[in-house]
């Protein structure tokens, strides 16, 4: 029994061995792993970095030396019409292509480019009006002072700053009567090309911001030619708004804005935009609120002056389901004694009631149906309608 016994002892005292360089070696690498663990939560040497800048007019803030140096963007719809402007006519229609890109230069600047094609203005099938809506050259040094180098979007109340022209990203078909663009008989001048510096105050929980533009306005008539001194078009604004930090997605904003401008060849008025805005827009609301005061006066002293408004409100029934309606005003004419040919063709008169609703049929495309009724100078009131398919890619 002795002698079967030694063996088996043996064995066990090998297999021991084993367990225990096993266990040993366990013990060695949880020493390697905890090592590891460690150098990681260990902090990484200071590196200075530019701080998060405010969104303002559409830009983005230069993303960090790891994230990608170019974005680009595609907005574009499709629809059917009924009695647009009043003409009886029923149609489909190839709305816009715009195309919105930025890189990234180096830490402080970025390129900006917004180009629209401008398909449903085309006359002939191979001839598409092409619009340089933006191109910027974007320096961004801090929270407080930020600078906008070429053509820019005038930051002349809330909406024309907000939404780029893809009708994609607004909820309406339709852009209120006062922020048509001026190649589509807007009256005021939403575009310019100068310097836009922009950037925040230090003002605590008010968190307000600041945009000043000194350039020149796109003038509407062709002066060339005439020996007109081309400068008559300098404009200037002045834009506050403030976001509140103790009510998240409120906006009140305020902008005052002046220049000299040619409607017509050979003609010129002085012109001042005062327009104001009250905005709320978080969770399923949307309530956007603006209101103007124009004053012009010209070369042979008439003066004019006109008010106007919109408001707009939309709320998100259900995860896709968004209805809305809203109203607008516009007595752009007003009073005084400009000449009426010059006052009604810029400045003109409108009452528009919309609504409508927008549905997402995805992340990237919306299906939206609208009805309107407007009344202005020119016409009888009349009602026209409209669906979109609006998309981004």
């Amino acid at each position: 029994m002795f002698s079967t016994a030694a063996p088996l002892f043996a064995q066990a005292a090998d297999k021991d061995e084993i367990i225990q360089k096993l266990l040993d070696r366990v013990d060695a690498l949880e020493r390697e792993v905890a090592a590891l663990q460690k150098a990681q939560v260990q902090p990484a040497p200071a590196v200075s970095q530019p701080a998060p800048q405010p969104t303002i007019e559409n830009t983005t803030v230069a993303p960090a030396d790891n994230a990608s140096r170019f974005t680009f963007h595609s907005y574009a719809d499709a629809g059917f019409l009924r009695n647009e402007n009043g003409n009886d006519t029923k149609k489909f229609s190839l709305g816009e292509i715009d195309l919105f890109a930025t890189s990234r230069i180096s830490t402080h600047f970025t390129a900006l480019m917004e180009v629209a094609f401008e398909t449903n203005s085309q006359a002939l099938v191979a001839d598409v009006p092409i619009d340089v809506e933006r191109l910027l050259l974007q320096y961004r040094g801090s929270d407080f002072f930020n600078a906008d180098i070429g053509s820019y979007r005038t930051a002349l109340g809330y909406y024309s700053t907000a939404f780029l022209r893809g009708s994609w990203l607004q909820t309406a078909i339709s852009r209120p009567k006062m922020f048509n663009f001026e190649d589509d008989g807007g009256f005021l001048p939403l575009h310019a090309t100068g310097v836009s510096i922009n950037g925040r105050l230090p003002s605590g929980s008010i968190n307000l911001h600041y945009v000043v533009e000194m350039g020149s306005s796109r003038n509407y008539g062709n002066t060339s030619g005439l020996g007109l001194e081309p400068s008559f078009n300098n404009a200037t604004n002045l834009a506050l708004s403030s976001q509140p930090r103790g009510i998240p997605g409120l906006e009140i904003g305020f902008s005052t804005y002046h220049d000299r401008y040619s409607p017509v060849a050979g003609f010129w008025l002085n012109r001042s935009v005062w327009m104001v805005h009250f905005v709320y827009v978080r969770g399923r609301v949307e309530f956007l609120n603006e209101g103007l005061f124009i004053g012009t006066h010209d070369q042979l002293g008439g003066v004019g002056t006109g008010l106007g408004f919109y408001s707009q409100i939309a709320y998100r029934i259900a995860s896709s389901w968004k209805p809305y309606a809203r109203v607008e005003y516009l007595n752009a004419y007003g009073t005084g004694d400009e000449s009426p040919s010059i006052s009604r063709q810029y400045s003109p008169w409108q009452t528009v009631y919309t609504g409508g609703v927008r549905y997402d049929l995805t992340e990237n495309v919306a299906l939206k149906a609208e009805v309107g009724r407007e009344t202005d100078y020119l016409r009888p009131s009349f009602i026209s309608s409209a669906i979109q398919l609006a998309f981004t890619f």
